[in-house]
């Protein structure tokens, strides 16, 4: 009889330990989509998948129909990343504070 009841004490506190797990597990995984800890753009991409497939697949399509339009826009989109990594740090020394 002793054993049987030490088991059943055993068995709640197993049960209510793995509660606990899920909880926390649950709060982790919802933290992992957070925009504070992927940033907002990622935290949106990951909220709104089916939107950014299809804005992925425009962009797709318009690479195929008009391949000059899509490099002229990538080669400037590399360009004013660039210009943006070379200014930001000279910004930041002169006194400028950026959020």
């Amino acid at each position: 009889m002793a054993s049987k009841t030490l088991l059943a004490a055993r068995r709640e506190a197993l049960v209510e330990r793995c509660a606990d797990q899920r909880a926390e597990l649950a709060y982790e995984v919802a933290m992992l989509g957070s925009p504070e800890v992927l940033g907002v753009i990622p935290s949106y991409a990951t909220r709104h998948g089916k939107t950014v497939m299809v804005a992925a697949g425009v962009a797709a399509g318009l690479f195929l129909v008009r391949p000059k339009w899509a490099v002229a826009t990538a080669t400037a989109a590399v360009s004013l990343y660039s210009f943006a990594q070379k200014i930001l740090p000279l910004l930041r020394w002169k006194g400028f504070e950026i959020h």
